[in-house]
Formats: structure tokens, sequence, C-alpha cells
């Protein structure tokens, strides 16, 4: 659930369809209500793992075509905690836009 969730975080900060990025985001916010609703099954994660195997997932092929607002080839180490990502103020908006302004730009 949560290599989904941030697969789709990534997705919607790589795609400059503004509908895809909404719906991509949309479904983000949903993966992350499911996640917070089991705590306990976030606890022993390595998210760094995870947003690795969700970057490649986010960067497939078949989704190439759309990712025109950041270049490829994110860092290795998740820009996000797993603390952050269950915290009451996170923004899969602003996520969003963290991820884009910390890529390297197309």
């Amino acid at each position: 659930m949560v290599r989904g969730f941030l697969a789709h975080l990534m997705k919607a900060a790589l795609t400059a369809d503004d509908t895809r990025s909404q719906a991509w985001r949309q479904k983000a916010r949903h993966l992350r209500q499911q996640m917070l609703a089991v705590p306990a099954g976030l606890e022993n994660l390595k998210i760094d793992g995870l947003w690795w195997l969700a970057v490649g997932d986010a960067e497939a092929p078949e989704l190439q075509a759309e990712e025109k607002m950041i270049e490829w080839g994110q860092p290795k180490v998740c820009p996000f905690t797993l603390a952050e990502i269950q915290a009451a103020e996170f923004d899969v908006d602003r996520a969003v836009q963290h991820l884009r302004e910390t890529a390297a730009t197309g």
C-alpha cells in the first residue's frame, strides 16, 4: 500500500496533464487513508526501498509519454519519512509540488 501511495505521488508529479495529475493525487489520498487506518502495519517498513520500487512503477514505459514535468532519475532516498506521511498536516498537493521542485526539470 505504501509503495502504491508513493508511486501515485510520483505519477502526479511527473505528468504535465492536470486532469491526470489530479486523478493520481486522489488515488494517493485514498491509499494514505487506508494506510493510516492500519498504523501498526507501517512500523517496520523500509521506506527507502519502497520509494525506489515506487519510482520504478511511476516511470513505467507505458506512462513515459505523459511524463513531462520532471526528468528521470529520482533520488534513492525517499523524500518523505513515514512519520511525515502519517502526520495530520501531510498534504498530497504539497508533496507533489515538493517532488517537482526538488527534481531536475525537464
